[in-house]
């Protein structure tokens, strides 16, 4: 077992070593990287990916316990379980970014902690469509 405390809002799984949060956001807040270029202004977010980052934020604050960042400097796995909608075609990568900067300040300090990240669509659930997180601390 590694020497780091477990934070206290964090379960252990058993014989593995790791420690990991789960956590379950609503396809609502899912918004694609939609990144703009405009001359004489660089990349602008647009509002619609800023307002849905910003809701995801507060979702994940509201299920993650004090004290926060879960893991400060540790090293991350990060697995996403995407239950959809509908049947559309989607590119989960394009949701993956603001996502996943939601997460900072509240399970870790910076996105850069992410050594491993792995996605699937995990089925179709019309009533409640939502992505399951589960971030797990590497082993030292």
């Amino acid at each position: 077992m590694s020497s780091i405390p477990i934070p206290r809002n964090v379960t252990t799984s058993d014989g593995e070593g790791f420690r990991d949060l789960r956590l379950t956001l609503p396809w609502d807040v899912m918004t694609p990287d939609n990144r703009r270029f405009h001359p004489g202004r660089g990349h602008v977010l647009t509002t619609r990916y800023r307002q849905g980052k910003e809701a995801a934020y507060l979702l994940v604050m509201s299920q993650v316990k004090a004290p926060r960042p879960v893991f400060p400097v540790e090293a991350v796995q990060v697995s996403l379980d995407f239950f959809v909608p509908d049947k559309r075609r989607r590119d989960p990568t394009n949701l993956l970014k603001g996502l996943l900067d939601a997460l900072e300040g509240v399970v870790y300090t910076d996105d850069k902690q992410i050594e491993a990240l792995s996605w699937r669509k995990a089925g179709l659930d019309r009533k409640n469509p939502r992505v399951e997180l589960t971030i797990m601390l590497l082993p030292t």
